[in-house]
């Protein structure tokens, strides 16, 4: 056993081999847009079927967090104050079509001669949009937070 060195030496653990995963601002993205997408989901069943009225109030909770969560990602992620302005406005714009009564929406000059069932779709869609980019946001500004 002379001349050879002792076995018992503290090595780094090499990462050679592991695959690197999400960063947590996409975590947090990817969180979102799920609790935004069960929300969304719960919502329609309970607009749909008679007798699970109730669960709407928890699915616009489920919304509005996935929602934020998405937005916080996307600020931590390193999103531009005017992108998340962007954001915001645009899921502003999508809660007045959905919240406000139809005859809001006309007085306002921002009813486009449109029925308020289509209002509300055009509100989805932008809440929707506004989820999405956000977690586009966080993707693209996490990019070159994998370790290298």
């Amino acid at each position: 056993m002379t001349g050879s060195k002792p076995s018992s030496t503290m090595q780094a653990p090499s990462t050679a081999g592991t695959k690197p995963g999400l960063s947590a601002p996409r975590k947090l993205a990817m969180t979102g847009i799920v609790l935004y997408i069960v929300g969304f989901a719960l919502g329609g069943v309970g607009n749909q079927v008679q007798g699970a009225l109730p669960v709407t109030p928890f699915a616009d909770t489920l919304t509005a967090l996935g929602f934020v969560l998405a937005l916080v990602a996307a600020s931590r992620a390193g999103s531009t104050l005017r992108e998340i302005l962007i954001v915001g406005i645009v899921f502003g714009i999508g809660t007045f079509y959905i919240g406000e009564p139809h005859s809001t929406h006309i007085g306002s000059g921002l009813g486009f001669g449109l029925e308020h069932l289509t209002h509300i779709f055009i509100g989805l869609a932008l809440m929707m949009t506004a989820t999405a980019l956000s977690v586009v946001l966080t993707f693209y500004h996490s990019r070159h937070s994998s370790p290298r």
